[in-house]
């Protein structure tokens, strides 16, 4: 799914990166709305029908105020949280990485 304001990557292999996206901070998508995007997209996931659901493993809203712009400053940092079989690392840059997580990171 990409309407021009997030690009994106998908690949499916064990253990590696499967989803890769940047947010373009010209438009108006939250960074939220971008990570259920990304996760709708990887192959064989099923945002839907997921044995969990995303705001169960973060606060997406907090997410969104976390890394909004603030007048005369530049937000940097990045947080990871898991979802399902997969790691989710989103940075202040608008960068989404979905990794397949090992079967040891349970």
């Amino acid at each position: 799914m990409s309407d021009g304001s997030v690009s994106q990557s998908s690949r499916q292999t064990a253990n590696s990166i499967v989803h890769h996206s940047q947010q373009d901070p010209e438009e108006d998508i939250a960074l939220s709305t971008a990570i259920l995007m990304a996760l709708d997209s990887v192959p064989g996931y099923d945002l839907e029908n997921s044995n969990s659901v995303v705001f169960e493993h973060i606060d997406l809203d907090a997410l969104d105020d976390l890394f909004s712009p603030v007048a005369g400053t530049h937000r940097t940092g990045q947080v990871t949280f898991p979802v399902d079989g997969y790691e989710v690392t989103a940075t202040a840059a608008g960068e989404i990485t979905i990794r397949e997580r090992g079967p040891s990171a349970t």
